[in-house]
C-alpha cells in the first residue's frame, strides 16, 4: 500500500522532480528544477534535500535515478521463446535496456557493447547434455561487455566458473519448470544498475543512507504502471492499455499483453500480464539525432507532418529530408510517440512483440517530454498508426507525475 508521509526525488537527464506525500498519497507539494551540471548530481540533489525536505528523516526520502540512460544488458540463451523471454523480461522490470537476445547456436556475435552480458538457459537438472555441448561451443569474444552472469540450468554452473573465471553465478529463473521462480537476474541487474551509476555520475558522494537505496526509475514507473491497472492508484486505467514514457534517452513502452498478436514471433514471458520494452534510440535529448535519423527516412514523414498541423508542410518535410531541420522538443516528443507506435505494430526490435493496438482501451503517456503534448495532438496521430473507429482510445497525458509517484511510495510490506 502507499507509505504516508514520503519525499520522492527523480533524478533525470534534464529535469530533477521532488515531491512531498502525505497520507493516501495526496500531493503536498511538488517542484521540478533543471539540472546544474556544474555542481554535480550528488552536490545539487543534496541542497535541493536541504531546502525542500528540511526536517524529513532519511528513512522518509526515497530516490530513483535515469540520469546514465540505463543499464545496456545483452543475453544469450538456450532459447529465444523461452529461457530468452523470461530473463529479458527481468532485465526490462530491473530497469535495464537490454539490446539483444540471441541463442547459444548464434556463432555471428554482436557489435553492440553492454555492460552485462547475461548467460542463460535450460532448467536446473543433471541432465543437460544438449545445454553442456551449447556452453562448451560458446565462444565469449564474439561479444563486447563488461561482466558476465551466468544464470541457467545450476548444474552447469561449475563448467562455466572453469571457463570464465571472473563470471557471476546466479540462480537460474526457471529452475525447475518453464514459469520463472525467482528474481535473481532482478537483483543483480538492479545492484548493477546501482553501481554503475554510482561510479559515472558521482552518486557516491551522496550520503549513504540515500546513496544506497537508489533504484531504477523504469523500475518505479513499471510498478506504477500496476499499481494503476490493479486498482491501487486515483489514476484510473481500464482494459488493454499502453503507457508511452517519453524521456531525453530513451522511450519506453509498458503494456497489457493482451494486445500481443497471437502471431507474434516474439511474445513476453509466460505468465506476464504486464511487460516492458525500451526504446535507446529512440528520446528527446541524448537520442535526439537516432530519432531524427529515423523519422528522416520514415515512409510516412509527410503523413505525420499534416498530422500534427505543422506550418508550411513540404518546407518542413524537405529540410527533414536534407537534414536542415532544428527541431523544437515538442517536435521530437511526437516524433519518439509516432516512431515507437509504428515500430510496435509491426514488431521492429530485437524482442519486439507485435501488437494490436486497435484492441487499445487507453493511451497514457508520462515522462518529461510528454507534458508538452496535448491530447489534440495525440488525437490528431493515432489514425495514422491505428485503426480505432470512433476514435475509441482514451488518451491520459500523466500531468503531475502520478505514474512515478505512485511507483516509489509503494510500499510492498505495508
Amino acid at each position: 500500500m502507499p507509505s504516508a508521509h514520503v519525499f520522492a526525488v527523480d533524478i533525470g537527464s534534464t529535469i530533477i522532480k521532488l515531491a512531498h506525500i502525505g497520507d493516501e498519497g495526496t500531493i503536498l507539494e511538488q517542484w521540478f528544477v533543471e539540472r546544474d551540471h556544474t555542481l554535480g548530481i550528488a552536490r545539487q540533489v543534496e541542497a535541493l534535500l536541504a531546502t525542500r525536505a528540511h526536517g524529513v528523516a532519511d528513512q522518509e526520502i526515497r530516490v530513483c535515478s535515469s540520469a546514465n540512460g540505463g543499464l545496456r544488458v545483452g543475453i544469450v540463451s538456450l532459447s529465444k521463446l523461452f529461457s530468452g523471454a523470461s530473463i529479458r523480461n527481468q532485465a526490462l522490470a530491473a530497469g535495464a535496456n537490454p539490446l539483444f537476445v540471441d541463442t547459444l547456436d548464434d556463432v555471428t556475435g554482436q557489435t553492440h557493447h553492454v555492460d552485462v552480458l547475461l548467460l542463460g538457459g535450460g532448467i536446473d537438472c543433471p541432465d543437460a547434455a544438449p545445454m553442456r555441448d551449447r556452453l562448451e561451443r560458446f565462444d565469449a569474444s564474439c561479444y563486447h561487455f563488461g561482466s558476465l552472469v551466468y544464470c541457467g540450468n545450476r548444474y552447469l554452473a561449475d563448467a562455466v566458473r572453469q571457463r570464465f573465471g571472473d563470471v557471476i553465478i546466479v540462480d537460474n529463473p526457471l529452475a525447475t519448470g518453464l514459469r520463472p521462480t525467482n528474481d535473481a537476474v532482478f537483483e543483480v541487474l538492479r545492484r548493477a544498475y546501482l553501481d554503475d551509476l554510482v561510479y559515472k555520475q558521482g552518486i557516491s558522494e551522496l550520503r549513504g543512507s540515500l546513496a544506497n537505496g537508489i533504484r531504477p526509475t523504469p523500475e518505479i514507473v513499471n510498478l506504477g504502471f500496476r499499481q494503476a491497472l490493479f486498482k491501487r492508484s486515483s489514476l484510473h486505467l481500464n482494459g488493454p492499455c499502453l503507457m508511452v514514457d517519453i524521456g531525453g534517452a530513451t522511450t519506453d513502452l509498458h503494456y497489457t499483453v493482451e494486445m500481443v498478436r497471437e502471431d507474434s514471433a516474439d511474445r513476453p514471458a509466460p505468465g506476464t500480464s504486464i511487460a516492458r520494452y525500451v526504446f535507446t534510440d529512440l528520446g528527446v535529448v541524448a537520442s535526439r539525432d537516432s530519432t531524427l535519423s529515423q523519422l528522416r527516412n520514415h515512409p510516412n514523414l509527410f503523413e505525420f507532418l499534416n498530422a500534427i498541423q505543422m506550418d508550411e508542410v513540404r518546407g518542413t518535410y524537405r529540410s527533414i529530408r536534407e537534414a536542415e531541420y532544428e527541431p523544437d522538443t515538442t517536435f521530437l516528443a511526437l516524433s519518439c510517440l509516432f516512431l515507437a507506435l509504428t515500430r510496435f505494430v509491426v514488431g521492429q526490435g530485437p524482442g519486439l512483440p507485435v501488437a494490436d493496438l486497435g484492441k487499445m482501451a487507453q493511451i497514457v503517456l508520462t515522462g518529461g517530454a510528454s507534458q508538452l503534448l496535448s491530447e489534440q495532438q495525440v488525437v490528431s496521430l493515432l489514425p495514422l498508426i491505428v485503426n480505432t473507429p470512433g476514435n475509441a482510445t482514451e488518451i491520459l497525458i500523466d500531468r503531475n507525475y502520478r505514474i512515478w509517484l505512485d511507483g516509489i511510495c509503494w510500499n510492498e510490506s505495508a
